[in-house]
């Protein structure tokens, strides 16, 4: 072959391979919509048919043969769970608009046509809803007027992502405890395999008790593991630290998942000395002879600068004592196993006190002791006091 002969032939094979890919690329050019020889199911009027034709037995393999041919590799139960319960929205797609994709029928048998040109004369009502599988994000839309659906990938792709929020109080009072809690969310669109907070301990500080099973054998920081944590969800722990000294407390939370990156949260409480105690259990000051009356008084002071709600108040007798009743701002009355409840106090504002008298009969001699504790919205780890009296 000569090389005249070799470069025209050089020059047809680059034009037939251009002509082939141009016919590959041109658009399928659709004007109507409905027929029923190529239409995958019956017109739809409702998001409801939407469902029942894509749920339905007899199109399952059809179903599964578009949206695998359209490119779906997800989990075909996550592509049903969506038919279910995904939100269905109505859309219109312009005239002119050149589609992905169209499923279709060719004798009976369900195909897809892909690079779909809408040449029709009005632009095509459709339902359209989106869901994940896997690590992606997918779309099907469904043409009202023939069910012809496909399912493409959608942008942007999903994300593992996690937003971490810890809140203390500005400033508290040194006789109070101090607390912190943390709130852990998903904001992704994926669960997260394995979602881990840490709170450091304190410079300055001792922790007394903590919330949401953590981890505390490590001495350095609380831990708190959550699996398979949810897109939406959101966790929220507590723990509650006794400052040794009027200083700032500085508390920094961190988290990270398995796949979502890091998150940290800052916030710091500033300690003061205050004049008094929180809880104060006062008994008689002469000896009580057996078989005589007694009075603790337990008051409660709110000295931080913010009110207390929803104080609950509850004591213990030694078996020297028997309860005989009580008084206060709400009432008192015995529990089980010598244990004396008051009803929930609402709210004590700041610099306000709240006093109860606890009257016992002094039953055997010796030393007796009253046992207080007090637990408010501010602080779940019970603030305790004891009062002692002296019986012959």
């Amino acid at each position: 072959m000569s090389r005249v002969a070799a470069s025209l032939a050089l020059v047809l094979l680059s034009l037939f391979t251009a002509l082939g890919a141009y016919a590959q690329t041109e658009p399928h050019r659709a004007t109507r919509l409905g027929n029923p020889a190529t239409r995958f199911a019956e017109p739809l009027k409702t998001p409801d048919d939407l469902r029942r034709t894509l749920l339905a037995e007899a199109l399952r393999d059809d179903v599964q043969k578009v949206a695998r041919m359209s490119g779906y590799t997800g989990d075909m139960e996550d592509f049903r769970e969506a038919v279910r319960s995904a939100p269905i929205r109505e859309i219109r797609i312009p005239v002119g608009t050149v589609l992905p994709a169209m499923s279709t029928r060719r004798k009976g048998q369900v195909d897809l046509l892909r690079n779909v040109l809408w040449a029709g004369k009005r632009p095509i009502d459709a339902y359209e809803f989106s869901f994940i599988s896997g690590e992606r994000r997918y779309r099907v839309v469904t043409p009202k007027a023939c069910s012809n659906f496909w399912v493409e990938e959608q942008l942007p792709a999903p994300k593992f992502e996690l937003s971490l929020a810890c809140e203390a109080p500005a400033q508290s009072p040194r006789p109070y405890p101090a607390m912190v809690c943390c709130t852990l969310r998903n904001t992704g669109d994926l669960t997260e395999p394995k979602a881990v907070l840490t709170l450091p301990m304190p410079a300055g500080a001792k922790v007394r008790c903590v919330s949401g099973g953590a981890d505390v054998s490590d001495s350095t920081r609380l831990a708190w593991t959550f699996a398979n944590f949810a897109p939406g969800a959101a966790r929220s722990v507590c723990a509650t630290f006794v400052p040794q000294q009027a200083e700032t407390i500085v508390f920094q939370g961190n988290a990270a998942g398995e796949r979502a990156a890091a998150v940290s949260s800052r916030t710091e409480t500033r300690v003061t000395d205050a004049p008094a105690e929180l809880l104060e259990v006062v008994g008689p000051a002469e000896a009580v002879p057996e078989g005589g009356e007694a009075v603790y008084l337990i008051r409660v002071r709110n000295l931080a600068a913010w009110p207390l709600t929803q104080l609950r108040l509850a004591a213990r007798l030694g078996e020297q004592q028997r309860f005989v009743g009580g008084t206060g701002p709400t009432p008192v009355a015995a529990g089980e196993a010598d244990r004396i409840v008051a009803d929930p106090l609402a709210a004590l504002a700041p610099n306000e006190q709240a006093e109860w008298r606890i009257v016992v009969k002094a039953a055997k001699p010796g030393e007796a002791r009253l046992d207080a504790e007090l637990v408010a919205d501010q602080f779940f780890c019970p603030v305790q006091k004891s009062g002692a009296i002296v019986q012959q």
